[in-house]
This record gives structure tokens, sequence and C-alpha cells, in this order.
């Protein structure tokens, strides 16, 4: 087997097994009785079980911000026209390739670091998009990172209830409330001048 495709049976393995058992739960030794190789190859292509979560998070991190850049560069009309195409993304993503989802949801408490280093992540992505409606006053003056920090968790919070068994289901059914969620927390009542230069530290 070729260098890059035992890597790749590697990582694939992993990601089953990480999102399964749990990373603590997880050793290399099992890691590699999944993946069909001898336990020291895993050190061939990667230092510790901890450097292969941070290679896998961060590529697909990376790759999940990007589709969401391109999807809101791509998609005509204002915030709500985008957030929705973003959302519809992000739905069909977690149904069609679940254990990826999970991976990327359960992992990021491990890879802080790893987000905080990437500049352009989702959640940037978003900041930007609010920033920019704001700018063109088709919605109230708020703080732009908050407000993405709300409208990402309404998109994803759906999944944590789908792993956790406490909703049923799939994504894509909850795609219209998740929509309309978004809406509102960009409109929300208490949003003013007066809040969001309070936010920037400025003395009420």
């Amino acid at each position: 087997m070729a260098a890059d495709d035992t890597k790749a049976k590697l990582q694939d393995s992993a990601l089953t097994l990480f999102v399964e058992r749990g990373f603590a739960e997880t050793t290399t030794k099992v890691l590699a009785q999944k993946a069909g190789v001898a336990e020291g190859t895993i050190y061939r292509h990667y230092a510790s079980k901890d450097d292969l979560v941070r290679d896998l998070f961060e590529r697909y991190y990376a790759r999940c911000a990007e589709d969401i850049r391109s999807i809101a560069a791509e998609t005509r009309g204002g915030i709500d026209a985008k957030l929705t195409a973003i959302a519809r993304f992000i739905c069909e993503l977690y149904d069609s390739n679940p254990t990826l989802y999970r991976f990327l949801l359960l992992a990021q408490y491990q890879a802080i670091p790893i987000i905080r280093s990437v500049p352009n992540g989702p959640a940037a992505i978003l900041g930007a998009l609010i920033a920019d409606s704001i700018a063109r006053r088709e919605i109230p003056q708020q703080n732009a990172q908050v407000s993405a920090a709300m409208v990402l968790g309404a998109i994803v919070q759906p999944a944590m209830g789908l792993i956790y068994g406490s909703v049923g289901g799939r994504m894509a059914n909850f795609h219209p409330q998740i929509s309309a969620a978004c809406a509102a927390i960009l409109r929300a009542p208490n949003v003013s001048r007066r809040a969001a230069r309070s936010s920037k530290g400025k003395p009420r």
C-alpha cells in the first residue's frame, strides 16, 4: 500500500473511531487494527495521536470554512439569502457525512489553538458578512462577532441535539426554522447603537 493510501486509511479510520469511541478511548493499537496496519506505521505519519487529531481538524475545518466563503460569495441577495444558503450547506453536510460533522463538533474543544490560528474560520466569515450588512444598513447596528457566534450556534446546536439524542430527524428538516432563527437574531429587539458601542468597551 502506498504511503498516501496508508495515511488516508488512517485518517478515515480515525474519524470513525474518534466519533464512535471518543478520543481518549481510541488507542493507537485500536486505530492500527481498524486501519489494517502495524501500530508503528502510525508514527511514520504522525508524531502522536494528538497530532493526528490536529491534522484532521485543521484540514476539514479549513475546507468547511472555504466552502462557506464560496457559498456566501456565489449567493445573490442580502444577508438572509446568504445565511439561508450557508445553513442549507451545513445541514446537508450533516445528513451526507454525519461522521465528519460530528468529528468537527466534538473535536473543536481539543482544537481551540487551531481555531484561534485560523483567521478565516466560519465565525470570522459570518462576522464579516454581518458587518457588511450593517454597513449597508440592511440590519441594525450590533456587535457583528457576537451576532456571528449566535448565528453559528443556531445552525450547529440542532446537530448537537441529534448527536445526543434529544432531537430526532434529519438536519434538512430543520433548515427553514434555522434560517428563520438566523434572521431573527440579526434583528433582535434589543439591538441598538448603544448596545453596539457598549460592546466595544465604550462607556454607557
